[in-house]
């Protein structure tokens, strides 16, 4: 039974997903364009796994922990990219990934110790949290949200074709005083239009943000768990 396991459908896309990543941040100083097609590709096995494993009755903790760890080393590997691309977001960049590596191991803790068997079957006393993970298609929006807007970032720091480049011919121009508020996207402002990922990050940064905060308010959540359990235990 302990060898089927290793062979379930949702675990096999789980492992598709760990080559995908690897293979995307491997080249992603070299060909942007091969990193976003194989890091999406690999953000869709992360839909497809949980599907099957619901469609199959695979579940499996072995999985749930692949899944959780490859989310976050993917996008840690991401971040760090940007950090190259970008040296003057360093610190940006550093605290997304403190921030989103400590708020899930922390849930991922505090989940295990009262008995569920995901970090997002949970019982959080935050609102928020619970709002996040109970409602799905709103918790991926916001992973979306995250990847695009990041992806978006990586794009912009290559030229690219013009197919994805420019938006011409639709007289869009951008105020220089916008540009400089949001250096890091780049924005392409001149009578050529604005960049597609450009717009494709600004449209994605809301629902980013909202991520974030659901990170912090989780972070806070289960630390408040472990140290209940701490305090349990010396009575």
């Amino acid at each position: 039974m302990a060898t089927s396991i290793w062979l379930y459908v949702p675990n096999l896309i789980g492992y598709a997903r760990i080559v995908f990543a690897v293979y995307a941040l491997s080249v992603s100083l070299r060909s942007p364009v091969h990193c976003i097609v194989l890091y999406f590709a690999s953000f869709v096995c992360d839909e497809l796994d949980g599907r099957f494993a619901r469609l199959l009755d695979q579940t499996s903790t072995l999985g749930a922990v692949i899944d959780m760890v490859t989310d976050r080393m993917a996008t840690t590997g991401l971040l760090l990219i940007l950090a190259v691309l970008y040296p003057d977001l360093l610190l940006l960049f550093l605290v997304l990934i403190f921030l989103d590596i400590f708020s899930h191991w922390f849930q991922m803790y505090a989940t295990l110790l009262v008995g569920a068997v995901t970090h997002k079957d949970t019982a959080s006393a935050s609102w928020l949290v619970r709002k996040y993970y109970q409602h799905r298609f709103f918790m991926g929006f916001c992973c979306v949200c995250c990847e695009v807007l990041y992806l978006a970032a990586y794009g912009l720091a290559f030229p690219g074709p013009r197919s994805w480049r420019v938006l011409s011919g639709m007289g869009i121009t951008l105020p220089p005083q916008l540009t400089k508020l949001l250096p890091g996207l780049q924005l392409v402002a001149g009578p050529q239009g604005v960049s597609i990922l450009a717009v494709l990050a600004l449209i994605a940064l809301p629902g980013s943000i909202i991520k974030q905060i659901c990170n912090w308010a989780q972070l806070r959540a289960s630390a408040a768990v472990l140290v209940a359990h701490d305090m349990r235990k010396r009575t």
